[in-house]
């Protein structure tokens, strides 16, 4: 990888480096995409490390993943050399591919990232290059979820614009005739231990012997629930959008 490529790496989750909470979390919108996938052919839009597209071609027939950030390419294609992925250098805006060419597209953490002038062609290409029949799944941070009653919010540095579910949902339908809206939370497990954590039990003895501590070595993407409900506590927001009406 020359210096420009590992300049250009820019993929924000990688497993080996991240708490398996955080990573468990980003899990989470592949494994709810993957009842979609089965047989199918597959774009990831902003694979990063490429681990998402990995899981995916377990059951997919075909993924193809592409990605602004250079660097990511000859990193992803050494960690996960299958034969049904591939990677690509491509800007999400500008996709080079023909119209209908893929049944599913993932794109996940991704929208929040792109520049509020260019999310028209972001959108529309996805809309191209999906079947008729075919299924786009994205997802976001939840900003409702985000903002605490009487404390300022500002955005995470590298994020253009961040949604609630209604701003979410009123954007994507103008691109798509059947837009469904979930919301991912903890499971009432893992709940419970996001409570006792923020009343500080977790500081207490040994991590091998807090069982708060050793909750959050293991969390995994079982700990998480999907729901069809968009509220204040949805962790992030995952929409299946449509070209045909359901």
């Amino acid at each position: 990888m020359t210096q420009a490529q590992a300049d250009a790496y820019l993929c924000g989750v990688v497993p080996e480096e991240t708490d398996a909470r955080f990573l468990s979390q980003h899990l989470a919108a592949y494994a709810f995409t993957r009842q979609f996938v089965a047989g199918k052919r597959v774009l990831e839009i902003g694979f990063g490390d490429g681990y998402g597209a990995n899981y995916l071609a377990d059951v997919a027939a075909q993924v193809t993943g592409i990605d602004i950030a250079l660097g990511n390419i000859p990193r992803a294609q050494q960690k996960y050399p299958r034969a049904n992925v591939r990677f690509v250098h491509s800007d999400g805006s500008t996709l080079d591919f023909p119209d209908a060419s893929f049944d599913v597209i993932a794109s996940f953490q991704v929208i929040e990232h792109i520049a509020e002038p260019h999310l028209p062609r972001y959108l529309t290409e996805i809309r191209r290059v999906l079947t008729a029949d075919g299924v786009c799944c994205l997802s976001t941070l939840n900003l409702a979820h985000n903002m605490k009653p009487g404390k300022p919010y500002e955005k995470l540095c590298l994020h253009e614009k961040e949604f609630t579910g209604p701003e979410l949902r009123h954007l994507l339908e103008q691109y798509f005739p059947s837009v469904a809206l979930h919301g991912l939370y903890p499971s009432p497990t893992h709940y419970i231990f996001e409570r006792l954590k923020k009343w500080g039990l977790m500081r207490f003895g040994p991590i091998h012997l807090n069982p708060v501590a050793r909750f959050y070595q293991r969390v995994s993407v079982d700990d998480y629930r999907t729901r069809p409900q968009i509220t204040d506590a949805a962790l992030d927001l995952y929409a299946v959008c449509r070209k045909a009406a359901v």
